[in-house]
């Protein structure tokens, strides 16, 4: 499980407020934390001290710790005093795309130096639409966006299905289709001030909708953003972007994703109190923009490796319980689950050789989810985001951290995603309303996360668990 260590000195850094220059000041006040930038950049501030010797901007790949950065300089020397003022030309195109720590060092004639950091800025050039000289070129008016309408759809299986993609494939689509598969999800990070994320959701939700399938679109933040402009200026930033999808009618939208683990959000913020400062904004923004829309919580990642809550994280359990107390029932429409560590048949609820621990079983996993808002009767419907079955069936031996994977078979694989797909749909206590399989047509293996390995498209090309669940389906009327 990664860690990420919360340096107090270096997050008092990353975030430069504006203000007006009063007397001996450096500041940086354009571009902030979380801007987008490209081309060349005007970087305004106030370097205003009676010994300036010089002063220069650099930027290094971003880091929560400046130390380890790599710093190149972008600006020549200069040791005139600006006050509120342009201190700097960066030309941002002088470095690849991604994201930068910004600096200005200023060296003074008695030794020392100040330095003023703002992060994590944007750099994004690729692609920039050129700027035509108004006074030459009239700009065309752009065409209006084409949305495809959210199909009709007769689902024949016991409940919804869907499955995450990975690519929009055609071949695909038509594979699950068949299965019966109704649903798709996609994964979007937002990024403050990439609009280009808004064409990525819209050909998503065509793509879906052209063939014949409603989507569900999972949109977790950056932790870094989250953490350097504080929860108060991320939130409604955040919720308006979902506005903004919520309009292109997708069938749901899912807030965050694995939020009580440190490597989706800020370990100094983990706690269900402080999710719901993102989720409420975020529900009530895209009921606004379109109450059709279905708001599905962000999927606590399952696990008891916290011992409750602690450096880096919460349990499941915990955190579920977290939300029901801070009210999070009142702000969404299905509460969001995962459930990825199967090696027994998904009605088991014990026997597992690696030990009893309910994460590790398909009923207890929704029992544990539920329970907090059952006591408090505010039940809520359940909207499995990811549900899958790990094989290294036509892949290379499995990483060893899921070596407990290692004896499920390929037609394991298939019978318990059919057999999930059963269980899902017996439930009387707790509604599950959708079941989107991890993942379809995933086919690699990340930093050790055997990400194909749960795919329903073989390496084959085969789908043998698409032959399973198709089983399920009733005839058509």
């Amino acid at each position: 499980m990664r860690r990420i260590a919360f340096l107090i000195a270096v997050l008092c850094a990353l975030v430069v407020f504006p203000a007006a220059a009063q007397g001996n000041e450096v500041t940086i006040t354009a571009p902030l934390a979380t801007t987008t930038v490209s081309g060349t950049v005007e970087v305004t501030g106030t370097v205003n001290l009676p010994n300036i010797m010089s002063y220069f901007l650099e930027v290094s790949p971003f880091s929560l710790d400046p130390a380890t950065g790599t710093w190149t300089p972008v600006t020549l020397p200069s040791n005139t005093a600006v006050t509120n003022g342009v201190i700097a030309q960066w030309n941002t195109t002088i470095v690849a795309d991604g994201v930068y720590s910004l600096r200005l060092t200023v060296a003074l004639t008695d030794g020392t130096s100040q330095q003023i950091l703002v992060a994590p800025v944007r750099v994004a050039n690729a692609g920039a639409p050129a700027q035509p000289n108004p006074e030459t070129v009239a700009p065309a008016e752009p065409d209006a966006p084409v949305l495809e309408p959210r199909p009709d759809i007769v689902n024949r299986l016991p409940i919804n299905v869907g499955g995450q993609m990975d690519t929009m494939d055609e071949d695909v689509a038509t594979t699950i289709g068949a299965a019966g598969l109704t649903w798709m999800k996609f994964q979007i990070r937002y990024i403050n001030g990439d609009a280009s994320l808004l064409d990525v959701a819209r050909d998503r939700i065509n793509f879906a909708h052209r063939n014949g399938f409603e989507i569900l679109l999972s949109i977790p933040g950056d932790l870094f953003e989250l953490r350097a402009i504080g929860i108060e200026t991320y939130a409604p930033l955040y919720a308006d972007f979902l506005a903004q999808i919520a309009v292109m009618n997708p069938g749901a939208i899912q807030v965050w994703n694995e939020q009580n683990i440190d490597r989706e959000w800020p370990a100094e913020l983990i706690s269900g109190a402080n999710y719901m400062r993102i989720l409420q904004p975020a529900y009530e923004q895209i009921k606004a923009a379109n109450p059709d829309v279905m708001v599905v919580t962000g999927a606590p990642a399952p696990t008891g490796f916290f011992g409750g809550c602690g450096a880096g994280g919460c349990d499941d359990n915990v955190y579920y319980e977290q939300m029901a107390a801070a009210g999070a029932a009142d702000y969404f429409d299905c509460l969001g689950v995962h459930y990825n560590e199967g090696i027994l048949p998904p009605t088991a609820r014990g026997g597992d050789p690696r030990g009893e621990y309910p994460t590790r079983y398909l009923p207890l996993m929704i029992q544990r989810a539920e329970f907090p808002f059952q006591v408090r009767g505010t039940p809520k419907p359940i909207c499995f985001t990811e549900l899958g079955y790990l094989t290294g069936d036509g892949y290379p031996q499995l990483p060893a951290p899921f070596a407990w994977a290692a004896g499920n078979s390929i037609q394991e694989h298939a019978d318990w995603l059919r057999g999930a797909v059963e269980y899902a749909a017996s439930q009387t206590d707790a509604e599950v309303e959708l079941l989107i399989i991890f993942n379809v047509n995933y086919d690699r293996f990340v930093d050790d996360d055997p990400q194909g390995g749960f795919a329903i498209i073989r390496p084959d090309g085969s789908c043998p668990a698409c032959d399973a669940i198709a089983t399920l389906q009733q005839p058509a009327a």
